[in-house]
């Protein structure tokens, strides 16, 4: 062999640099150069406790703000399933009822003339009034809880209520005769213009409970809005602990790189900081 085929392999004219590019710089110690800043000053340890404690408490807050993600993704999972069985019932039940009930006041006016038929006393005309519309309250509800799954009985109650309609209009049709001066033709026109009010008020209440989501969905709808209201309120909660953390660890990393800045280079500066603030936000714990 030749003299230069039995030199020394790190020896040879690149080894030296392949070697240099093997070696690894040393791992960054962030935790023994806290211990060695802390021990210079009691407020350089005072201030990464608090460091240290706005980390936990953000990590305490993420965990927090994700089991409320969880719970609301599984209450909003929840009531698309539930709404899914009625697909036509999707409007707030609140929104329908107040509608329902606005509509069936508005019968009020009609079911008082037809109450003053019956030529009581005003109390007794007022307690009548109310229960010509308790009477057309209920059917309306009536007819919301036969529509689907009991049409028989929804067509009984159907004519039922149209029936009493055209009983509170003969009502009305009586009153306006005995009050009235114009004659007969204005008492019937008046008696079909407030019994067309009636039915049609009627008809607007049953179509808005028509359209009123179910109970379960309105209870699904309503755990959804609480845990999208606890979601919103956790990663509040979570950024200002963020916030915080992060106020603080700007703080000890500008006190820290005084000192760093008189014994490192600008390339060695930068991977310290990088190291410490890992260590101080705890992104460095497996």
């Amino acid at each position: 062999m030749t003299e230069s085929a039995q030199r020394d392999p790190a020896d040879q004219p690149g080894s030296t640099v392949t070697a240099l590019r093997s070696e690894q710089q040393p791992a960054v110690d962030a935790a023994q150069l806290v211990a060695e800043h802390n021990q210079q000053n009691k407020t350089h340890e005072k201030q990464y406790a608090q460091t240290r404690q706005a980390t936990d408490t953000a990590s305490r807050a993420a965990a927090v703000a994700r089991q409320a993600d969880a719970a609301r993704d599984d209450a909003e999972a929840t009531h698309e399933a539930i709404q899914a069985e009625n697909p036509d019932r999707h409007a707030p039940r609140p929104r329908q009822w107040a509608i329902a009930c606005g509509a069936l006041l508005l019968d009020g006016v009609a079911c008082y003339f037809a109450a003053e038929a019956l030529g009581a006393g005003q109390q007794e005309t007022v307690a009548w009034a109310a229960l010509f519309l308790a009477l057309l309250g209920i059917g309306e509800i009536a007819l919301d809880h036969y529509s689907e799954d009991h049409r028989a009985a929804w067509r009984w109650v159907a004519v039922a209520l149209a029936g009493f309609i055209g009983l509170l209009g003969v009502l009305r049709y009586s009153f306006l005769v005995t009050v009235g001066a114009e004659g007969l033709a204005t008492a019937a026109i008046g008696t079909v213009l407030f019994t067309a009010a009636t039915a049609g008020f009627v008809l607007i209440g049953y179509r808005a409970l028509r359209l009123a989501e179910g109970g379960r969905a309105w209870r699904a709808r309503r755990q959804l809005r609480a845990m999208q209201k606890s979601a919103v309120q956790a990663h509040h909660r979570l950024d200002q602990t963020l916030a915080q953390r992060d106020r603080l660890a700007s703080a000890y990393l500008a006190r820290i790189r005084v000192r760093l800045v008189r014994t490192c280079s600008s390339g060695e500066l930068a991977q310290l900081e990088r190291a410490l603030r890992a260590h101080l936000i705890g992104e460095d714990t497996p």
